[in-house]
């Protein structure tokens, strides 16, 4: 099972409990009212008093999920509308669909329910009243309590989902009277539901004709950069140029688990538990200490190694050379490219990153293209191996595309459309020379690798940053 969806039903389990006292209370209040009911020789609404009940634990349980399940933290807030969809274009996984397409599911109870309980709610703009009244409480409580964020993305599809809702059940009721006019009031009902289903057929849809996947981190707001002054330390190109499209192929969950199976073989260890997620599946041994994160997109993974099995280099972490970090990854089955450029670089107090890169040479075969690090932990004089970072992928030509010319980029860039862009705009940063720009590759939703603009950044005080801009036309 997917783990996203394991922590969703856990989280319904939890409310579940909260949700057995009210209903307990609840239902001693209907059997006083039955008995007073009984008393006066008046027929009891069974089928209201279920409806109220389903109500009150549908509310229970969703004051849980939205405001009694976390811990205080910060306020938070989004007002710009669709932006949960666009990221969950960007990024298509099943978690980031499942964030926004249950936000609407959870609210189909409240107009399904609704018009089945009282006459007053079978007229569509109270219901739409009523579905916008509930969330936006739901949503200022989290803003008050800080246990959530205000988000109008949520108003949308919380509202969406009470008139799905009240659209069923409404068409429920309609069919079952058939009174005159039943099927052109039927037919009323229907756009609402066929929509929402025609809009999600067109995202999926879409999705599934696109010959390459999208950009998980590609913008998706136009940041406001204008308080920022920028500096050219080059002067970028301008004519038309042209870019290769890579596949480099997703790995499905059986060819993950075959991989992990003959790594955990070469290494002599054993994976006890696998956790999944959206493009990463973690094996684990959490007696020995060994981890493989496997990210199924492109197929480069993470190992961090038990601390009985991390080899011992008896030199300091910045002696240790090239020939001595191969031979170990040669006995464990991992290999890089002759010629890949060899650096040590220092990481924190204790540690050196030791980095084989090998840059994309266009060729009519596969190329492999990448970096694989060694993360090694300095003491005493001498080193330890403790972790592989393994994003060496072999990728193979598939189409020439027109790309962005560096002069284009660069405007991107100064436009608030590159893959940070946000984050500068609430940086505080009023000045950035741009040190250079360099064409790379990165990894698509589908498995391709699609070419980017990398810019070398560098802010008044601080370490030089990069930045990406998309580099298809």
């Amino acid at each position: 099972m997917h783990d996203f969806i394991g922590y969703i039903l856990s989280l319904f389990q939890r409310g579940l409990h909260l949700a057995v006292p009210v209903l307990l209370l609840c239902g001693a209040i209907v059997a006083v009212c039955w008995l007073l009911f009984r008393r006066q020789n008046r027929p009891f609404p069974w089928g209201r008093v279920l409806v109220l009940l389903l109500l009150i634990g549908w509310l229970v349980l969703t004051v849980f999920l939205t405001l009694l399940r976390g811990e205080p933290g910060h306020r938070q807030w989004n007002l710009h509308l669709f932006l949960a969809w666009r990221e969950a274009w960007n990024q298509f996984t099943l978690q980031v669909w499942l964030n926004v397409l249950l936000n609407i599911a959870l609210f189909l109870p409240l107009g399904f329910l609704l018009p089945l309980l009282t006459r007053w709610f079978r007229s569509w703009p109270r219901m739409l009243l009523a579905g916008l009244g509930v969330s936006l409480l739901i949503e200022l409580g989290q803003f008050a309590t800080a246990r959530g964020m205000l988000d109008v993305d949520d108003l949308f599809t919380n509202t969406l989902g009470a008139m799905v809702g009240w659209s069923i059940s409404m068409l429920i009721l309609t069919l079952t009277k058939r009174s005159p006019g039943w099927k052109r009031r039927c037919g009323a009902l229907l756009p609402i539901p066929a929509a929402l289903l025609f809009a999600l057929a067109l995202i999926f849809g879409g999705y599934a004709l696109k010959p390459y996947g999208n950009l998980p981190d590609a913008p998706v707001i136009t940041a406001n950069l204008d308080g920022i002054q920028w500096e050219l330390a080059f002067t970028p190109e301008d004519a038309p140029a042209t870019a290769p499209i890579y596949r480099a192929g997703r790995l499905d969950r059986s060819a993950s688990e075959a991989f992990a199976a003959a790594f955990a073989q070469k290494l002599g260890i054993t994976f006890e538990d696998t956790y999944y997620y959206d493009d990463i599946i973690i094996f684990a041994n959490h007696t020995s200490g060994d981890f493989l994160n496997l990210y199924q997109r492109d197929g480069t993974w993470e190992y961090r190694i038990d601390r009985e099995k991390r080899p011992v280099f008896d030199v300091p972490a910045s002696q240790v050379s090239p020939d001595a970090l191969l031979s170990i990854l040669d006995v464990w089955g991992i290999s890089v490219p002759e010629g890949a450029a060899f650096a040590l670089e220092p990481s924190g107090e204790a540690y050196v990153q030791a980095s084989f890169t090998s840059q994309l040479i266009p060729a009519d075969g596969p190329s492999v293209y990448g970096t694989l690090t060694c993360l090694l932990q300095e003491q005493d004089g001498a080193s330890t191996l403790t972790s592989i970072e393994n994003q060496l992928v072999s990728l193979t030509p598939c189409e020439e595309r027109p790309i962005l010319t560096p002069a284009q980029a660069v405007e991107q860039l100064y436009g608030g459309r590159s893959f940070a862009g946000t984050v500068l705009e609430h940086s505080g940063l009023t000045q950035i020379q741009v040190l250079s720009c360099t064409l790379e590759w990165i990894a698509d939703t589908k498995g391709f690798y699609q070419p980017v603009y990398c810019f070398l950044l560098q802010a008044p005080e601080g370490e030089p940053f990069t930045d990406y801009v998309a580099a298809l036309n």
